[in-house]
């Protein structure tokens, strides 16, 4: 009896075990069946790759202006090297540059504004002028000296009472001679001296100038014409008269040299 019952056990606890009994009844325990099976490894899931991050773009190098800081002419106490260079791949400043100059110089403004002709007449007529101012002053001091010589020797000759003295007349003569040479020279510069510039008549300080020195251009004339003739009356009656003339027109003649020296001065 004990066997009939332990022959079966034993045959469905074998078939149990083994994994064709597994397969083949199903309606085994599922305690047995789980405790008897064999674990089956697991294929791992793949894990999706993390998205690739994108690089970021590289920031562009800032645009620096060109203008470079203000360096002190004296350098800082403690630093001992020098300024730094400059970025020569920084790009140019797009606004104008506002280094100009609204004076311009006199020599760069009238270089193109003058015709040459026209300066070189200018430039003439400056040096001829320089050469007559020089020139009048020299002839002024002559004439003084010729009127003050004359009026020594009118006086011996006429109004002392003490003889005919005429040893101060050789140098009268020589000084009116230079003086009469200068006069015709400044007078001679002064009319050549080209005017290219076109100037309407008026009153002025050199209008002045030309009538004073016409005066006494008409002076030295009549001077020279009375002194001839009071040369040729030497002992006659008339030769007080022509050399008292010739000493009024030479008194009248320094006074018009002097105005006019004296127009161009003040």
């Amino acid at each position: 009896m004990m066997t009939r019952v332990i022959s079966p056990l034993l045959a469905v606890m074998l078939l149990a075990a083994s994994p064709a009994g597994a397969a083949l009844a199903p309606d085994a325990p599922v305690m047995v069946a789980a405790a008897k099976r064999k674990p089956t490894k697991r294929q791992p899931t793949p894990v999706p790759p993390p998205p690739q991050e994108t690089a970021p773009a590289t920031p562009a190098a800032p645009m620096t202006p060109d203008v470079a800081p203000p360096v002190s002419a004296t350098p800082e106490s403690g630093s001992t090297g020098s300024a730094a260079p400059q970025d020569s791949s920084a790009t140019p400043s797009s606004e104008p540059s506002l280094d100009f100059d609204l004076l311009t110089p006199e020599a760069e403004a009238s270089a193109g504004l003058l015709d040459p002709n026209l300066q070189k007449d200018l430039e003439t007529r400056r040096t001829m002028l320089k050469l007559h101012q020089g020139l009048g002053l020299a002839m002024a001091g002559g004439l003084t000296a010729a009127t003050v010589l004359g009026q020594i020797q009118f006086s011996r000759s006429f109004t002392d009472g003490g003889g005919d003295n005429r040893s101060l007349l050789a140098w009268h003569r020589g000084v009116v001679i230079g003086t009469s040479l200068l006069f015709a020279t400044v007078g001679t510069l002064g009319i050549l001296a080209p005017d290219p510039v076109e100037r309407p008549f008026q009153w002025d300080t050199v209008t002045f100038h030309k009538i004073f020195m016409s005066l006494a251009t008409a002076g030295m004339i009549a001077q020279a014409v009375l002194g001839i003739l009071a040369t040729h009356s030497y002992g006659e009656i008339t030769e007080p008269k022509y050399a008292t003339a010739h000493q009024v027109v030479g008194y009248a003649t320094l006074g018009c040299v002097a105005a006019g020296i004296v127009t161009l001065t003040f």
